[in-house]
């Protein structure tokens, strides 16, 4: 269920709309840091400039005779007298010759921009350290909070507009498709109703929606041409195999001789097989695709003897054994007919492939297997068989959901397998 909901274009637009979210606060977030990493830097290089500065100042004003202590500006003190140096900045400076750095944290009252360094006086090297109070020109809280709150609000905007691009985009590009989608799943028993497509989406999906409906319209027209044949084929098929039979019963109560009463029963299952397979060709061209309607019925025993004894003729002519072995009677829903057209043609099949030998049915309860002794299939088999042959009866098993299957024996012949399911 969670991986069909993933998997689902109807859940893709909420899917993205919360990717985007996430990458846009992972985006805010980061772009905040650097904003404020890049602030942060900037003032620093800001104050060691600026000291820099001072330093050379210090540096001439002690050269000139000044001592101790002074003061270069508002923010900056200069010392030549370690000694004078407030103690809480000695362990910043201890056995330092040479350093250029802010110390202390931020928005702390200690923290300075501090130089170590020297300067030289008649050949003698003199220490110079330098406190700037950085602290006092550097961004405070609230105005780190202004201006990240600007640098955040912007991101925001932005955010917003990629976020309404990408909704306007999902409207074109992807709720089309769970429109196609949910008409297919309403529609479908409906050939009549056309597929609609909203004018906003995109030029792809408009063609799509009309070469649906074209294709749904030529299939519509297919099927009626289909019924309408089967209704017609129906009556002229039936009415010549009605004047045949009719014909051979008068035929047989005229005394015929031996020779003629062989005729008369040839032309007697003759019409019978043909009788059955315009049954099973109709059944074919009707559009009654949900076999779950179709009664469930037994097929048994004396029905299989009788279909296996309808297609024997050729079996007796070339002296090979049918043998019936019936384990089990299952319950499907084709009607006679059908089950005739299956096993007959897979019979005949085999009763052609058979020179000497025997040919046997079985059937149980999920699976009829026809097993012949002839050569087996060839290396490139004919998949249309005898006539009509396995293309019917590939046809009719796909129509039942019944698994057909076709392979060489161990040893010699073929082996036609029926799995029934329902």
């Amino acid at each position: 269920m969670i991986t069909h909901f993933l998997n689902s274009t109807k859940s893709l637009t909420g899917r993205l709309a919360t990717f985007f979210t996430f990458v846009s606060v992972v985006i805010g977030l980061v772009t905040f840091l650097m904003f404020i990493a890049t602030l942060q830097w900037s003032e620093d290089r800001v104050g060691e400039r600026r000291i820099l500065i001072d330093r050379d100042e210090a540096a001439q004003r002690f050269i000139q005779g000044e001592s101790g202590v002074i003061q270069i500006d508002a923010l900056t003190y200069a010392y030549n007298d370690l000694s004078l140096l407030p103690k809480p900045y000695d362990e910043f400076i201890k056995g330092k010759q040479n350093f250029l750095g802010e110390v202390g944290h931020d928005f702390d009252p200690l923290s300075h921009m501090v130089y170590v360094g020297h300067y030289w006086v008649k050949g003698e090297q003199m220490p110079l350290v330098l406190l700037s109070q950085i602290d006092r020109v550097e961004f405070g809280v609230d105005e780190l909070v202004y201006s990240g709150t600007i640098v955040i609000g912007l991101v925001a905007a932005l955010m917003f507009m990629f976020g309404t691009l990408l909704y306007r985009l999902s409207q074109r590009l992807i709720e089309p498709v769970n429109d196609i989608a949910n008409q297919l799943e309403q529609l479908s028993g409906d050939a009549q109703q056309p597929f609609e497509i909203r004018p906003g989406a995109a030029v792809e999906f408009q063609v799509l929606t009309e070469r649906l409906n074209t294709y749904r319209s030529d299939i519509h027209a297919l099927l009626k041409r289909e019924q309408a044949f089967a209704r017609y084929a129906s009556h002229e098929l039936r009415t010549p195999i009605t004047i045949v039979k009719g014909a051979n019963k008068l035929l047989s109560k005229a005394q015929p001789t031996e020779f003629q009463n062989r005729q008369i029963e040839r032309i007697d299952e003759a019409s019978l097989q043909m009788s059955t397979m315009v049954d099973a060709l109709l059944s074919l061209v009707r559009y009654e695709r949900d076999v779950s309607s179709c009664e469930s019925r037994v097929f048994g025993k004396t029905e299989l003897e009788q279909i296996v004894a309808q297609n024997s003729a050729q079996a007796i002519t070339k002296n090979v054994e049918l043998v019936v072995s019936v384990t089990s009677e299952p319950v499907i829903d084709a009607s006679p007919a059908i089950v005739n057209m299956v096993l007959g043609n897979l019979l005949r099949n085999a009763i052609a492939a058979t020179n000497q030998g025997k040919v046997t049915v079985s059937l149980s309860e999920h699976c009829l297997v026809v097993e012949d002794e002839g050569e087996g299939l060839a290396e490139k088999p004919n998949q249309e068989g005898h006539g009509l042959g396995l293309l019917i009866v590939d046809d009719l098993c796909q129509r039942y959901h019944w698994q057909f299957s076709l392979t060489n024996r161990q040893g010699k012949g073929c082996r036609a397998d029926i799995q029934f399911t329902r």
